[in-house]
């Protein structure tokens, strides 16, 4: 329901009365009143004092305006020291001095200045935790929106850059901006992210997660639909390809939209290497994808149902260990994967400086007790650690955490019905892949041979020459030219 605006009345004393009943019980809302020479309110100025920046505000904007005698004085002053911002009703006063702004208000004026005046602190620019490059910048966003909107800025010096601002949660006021470029992007996923973004309806949006949530296709698929990243970068790239970003104050990870399934399997690294060791690095993740979603299942279908898949001598290796274990290879390998989870959530939680230690040195320790105990096999030990190695070079967290939720489930049916489980499996999780989107773009993209530089690009790294300079170059002559905006 839209808001009903508030009037600002031509009286200072009304406005602050009503700005004490909206903030009422709030001991951080504060009010200066400049008196005239009469001794009557002439203006007042409104801010939350742990929000503004109170050095600039005490020592340059307060001895400014308290020179000041009459109404029109106040407003040249105003001007003068930066606050001409308009301010045309009080919700959009609340909503300013909310956001680390100050508003004054002027004795016969309906309308009211404002200025953002942050002071509390930001985080400094620091290299990107989760998506670490060997070679590349090594700046990441931070918790600022201004900030992570100059970096952007910074990569794409171009008026066709555009940013439209949002405001989502209805309490938290959050500030939502959605970049794209004007010649790049495509108008109908643009007017549909504008769209979704409108229809969020929660109290307090605090960090771009919900967002996400909220406008990808399928909520309730294990697969995220929007790529999030925290590389300026990365989203400079994605901008050109004509991709829509989506950045959220107090967020350090942007959204890119539409995005596709081989977008959470590429970092950004490979735009900074040479073309060949890219291409290797993508097929060893796409072998290491199978890896991690598919070897222990595998593992406990052949030796469960077919161990005439298996080749003799390995197979008398395998039947060696398994002398002497009580439990079922089913149970080991389930037993093997939870404390392996376990060890993994524990690492996060702990100091930064003995995580990496507990993991390891507890991966190792419960691993070499178990086969010492009997309570497992060896075999099935290097399975689940091969399994989880190759889960940490899936670069997107999201996917990753998706092959490990997933992998569960495909331990239980191959104990139940081997391999014609695992491949029925196989068949559902693509054909659930297939049918997903991204703002209308396909999750798994078609090939087609008159787009053959779009989807090339999608799947293997073309040398450098050969790739498509922006996204309408991918496209295939005259299939963008209604797409043309700006």
């Amino acid at each position: 329901m839209e808001q009903v605006k508030t009037r600002i009345a031509a009286s200072v004393t009304r406005n602050v009365d009503a700005l004490r009943r909206e903030f009422a019980d709030n001991d951080h809302i504060c009010f200066h009143l400049f008196e005239s020479g009469a001794g009557e309110a002439a203006a007042a100025l409104a801010y939350v004092n742990v929000l503004v920046d109170q050095s600039r505000l005490q020592q340059h904007i307060l001895p400014r305006l308290s020179a000041q005698a009459a109404a029109a004085s106040f407003a040249e002053a105003a001007r003068a020291q930066g606050i001409a911002g308009p301010v045309p009703d009080l919700n959009e006063a609340v909503r300013f001095i909310a956001n680390a702004g100050i508003v004054l208000f002027i004795e016969g004026r309906t309308d009211a200045l404002g200025m953002s005046l942050p002071g509390y602190g930001k985080r400094a620019l620091e290299e990107p935790v989760l998506e670490v490059n060997v070679r590349g910048p090594r700046t990441g966003f931070i918790e600022d929106l201004d900030t992570n909107l100059g970096l952007i800025y910074r990569r794409l010096k171009t008026p066709k850059l555009k940013a439209k601002s949002f405001v989502v949660g209805e309490e938290s006021k959050t500030d939502v901006a959605v970049l794209y470029l004007a010649d790049q992007a495509d108008p109908e996923v643009l007017r549909e992210v504008e769209r979704r973004l409108a229809s969020i309806r929660q109290n307090v949006v605090v960090d771009s997660a919900q967002i996400e949530e909220w406008i990808q296709d399928n909520p309730y698929s294990p697969f995220s639909q929007i790529l999030n990243t925290e590389r300026p970068d990365r989203v400079a790239t994605a901008l050109n390809q004509g991709k829509v970003a989506i950045l959220t104050d107090g967020s350090p990870n942007a959204l890119l939209a539409p995005s596709v399934f081989t977008d959470f399997l590429h970092p950004s690294e490979d735009l900074y290497e040479k073309f060949y060791f890219a291409n290797f690095l993508r097929g060893l993740r796409l072998l290491t994808l199978f890896i991690s979603l598919f070897l222990p299942s595998i593992y406990v279908a052949l030796t469960t149902f077919h161990m005439e898949m298996i080749p003799t001598p390995l197979m008398l290796t395998f039947l060696s260990t398994k002398a002497g274990i009580p439990l079922p290879t089913f149970l080991e390998a389930l037993l093997m994967e939870i404390a392996f989870e376990v060890l993994r959530e524990a690492s996060l939680r702990l100091p930064r400086s003995i995580g990496q230690s507990v993991s390891i040195v507890g991966a190792l320790i419960i691993g070499e007790a178990a086969v010492q105990s009997g309570i497992v096999s060896k075999p099935v030990v290097i399975v689940v650690a091969m399994t989880g190695i190759a889960s940490f070079t899936i670069p997107s967290f999201s996917t990753a955490i998706t092959l490990r939720l997933l992998r569960f489930p495909l331990i239980i049916i191959a104990a139940w019905t081997g391999v014609l489980g695992i491949s029925l499996c196989m068949f559902a999780v693509v054909l659930h892949l297939s049918s997903l989107t991204s703002f209308g773009t396909p999750y798994l993209p078609t090939l087609e041979w008159k787009r053959w530089r779009e989807w090339a690009g999608r799947y293997v790294m073309l040398p450098i020459k050969l790739r498509p300079l922006s996204r309408r170059e991918a496209m295939p002559a005259g299939e963008g030219s209604d797409h043309e905006e700006g």
